[in-house]
């Protein structure tokens, strides 16, 4: 007589119906910064160490060409550090707004796996663009400020906000312009074209208030000159930027994450299919 054979009881698809997916997205996240990681700059030896060091070396040169022909900045007696604070907080706006407007076309294979999602990618791309700026910012202001007599002191809560206003800003724009090359691809070489003068129009190299007016108030209408004049007020004690408002750029970055958000969710069979 055969023993009665024991009740079967379903294996269990979901540890919990609300953590799995809040995990499973986690997990995503995370293996496409690593894949980001593993593959930044194909073969090269190094990979991803390039994609920091790159920047650094670029950003060193330039410190190094402008301070021979420009011994005495704008502000202060070092031009090192007095560029550095312009550029680094520019570099984080241009870097973090390329890769989230380019974030659907360089990832459009690894969209085609269920579990991938347009919110995933740009989260990684946002992420992995934030880490190598702020790995960049940390090995130049960490070079210049120990081989260059800069005579600077820093309010670290305030670069601090000034690198957040600029990555804000960055991903506003970035998220717009994917939105609207979804629907007008040309916008892509209108952008190129009209971001090209932005080096110049920023305060990087020169300051708002060193110019005559008409100039400098139109000017102020670009929120990196808010963004950048406050990153010289907290380095430099004796700098009062009273133009500079981070105000400004964290409102219109709110604004435009909204549109950017809202166009990509409207577009988004268009941003697949491109």
């Amino acid at each position: 007589m055969q023993a009665p054979a024991p009740d079967l009881q379903p294996v269990q698809a979901t540890v919990s119906n609300k953590m799995l997916p809040r995990f499973s997205t986690l997990r995503t996240i995370t293996a496409l910064c690593l894949r980001e990681v593993t593959t930044s700059n194909g073969d090269v030896a190094g990979g991803y160490m390039w994609s920091v060091l790159s920047p650094v070396v670029s950003i060193m040169g330039l410190v190094i060409i402008f301070s021979a022909g420009f011994r005495v900045p704008p502000l202060g007696d070092n031009f090192a550090i007095f560029y550095a604070t312009g550029v680094l907080p520019y570099t984080m706006f241009t870097q973090v707004c390329s890769r989230l407007d380019n974030a659907i076309r360089s990832s459009r294979s690894l969209l085609n796996y269920p579990r991938v999602t347009l919110f995933d990618v740009l989260v990684s791309k946002l992420i992995m663009s934030l880490m190598t700026q702020a790995a960049v910012s940390v090995l130049v202001f960490g070079f210049i400020l120990y081989f260059y007599d800069t005579d600077t002191t820093f309010d670290s809560i305030e670069v601090l906000k000034s690198f957040g206003a600029a990555a804000a800003l960055g991903c506003g724009i970035g998220l717009t312009n994917c939105a609207i090359k979804a629907k007008f691809p040309l916008w892509d070489f209108v952008w190129s074209f009209l971001s090209r003068p932005l080096l110049l129009v920023s305060g990087v190299i020169i300051l708002v208030e060193s110019l005559p007016r008409p100039y400098s108030e139109w000017l102020l209408w670009n929120p990196l000159v808010h963004i950048t004049g406050r990153m010289r007020e907290a380095f430099y004690v004796d700098y009062i930027g009273g133009y500079a408002n981070l105000w400004y750029p964290m409102q219109l970055a709110i604004v435009l994450i909204f549109i950017g958000l809202a166009g990509m969710r409207l577009f988004s069979r268009e941003l697949l299919d491109q």
